[in-house]
């Protein structure tokens, strides 16, 4: 599962829609229906990228991911300001995208994996 991509969103037809665009970044795309769900698949697999949205995860525990899995995050909330986007940068988040904004989620995939 190289470059494996994980997508735990609140709404499970969003993140369908995030999974089809997703494609376009890595041929392994997963959902999750929980943060105990990723992290177990996390600890079994070597996932890249975590597709979170902000409703279901707490800045600590992308904090907590980062830390012990060393798994890059990108945010997503339905609306994201710019409190809430520095909070998720100084969490570890990559970046802090509106849930809708596939392209913008896409392109900070791409940077991290460029990197």
């Amino acid at each position: 599962m190289a470059n494996a991509i994980v997508i735990l969103q609140n709404d499970p037809a969003r993140a369908e829609r995030l999974v089809a665009s997703m494609k376009s970044v890595s041929m392994t795309v997963r959902t999750v229906q929980s943060i105990a769900e990723l992290k177990k698949l996390v600890s079994r697999f070597s996932i890249q990228v975590g597709v979170l949205d902000l409703v279901l995860v707490t800045l600590q525990e992308i904090a907590e991911l980062r830390r012990q899995f060393g798994i890059e995050i990108v945010c997503t909330h339905h609306a994201p300001e710019e409190e809430m986007w520095t909070a998720a940068l100084g969490a570890g988040a990559l970046d802090c995208c509106f849930v809708d904004d596939a392209a913008g989620i896409c392109r900070a995939i791409r940077q991290s994996m460029a990197a």
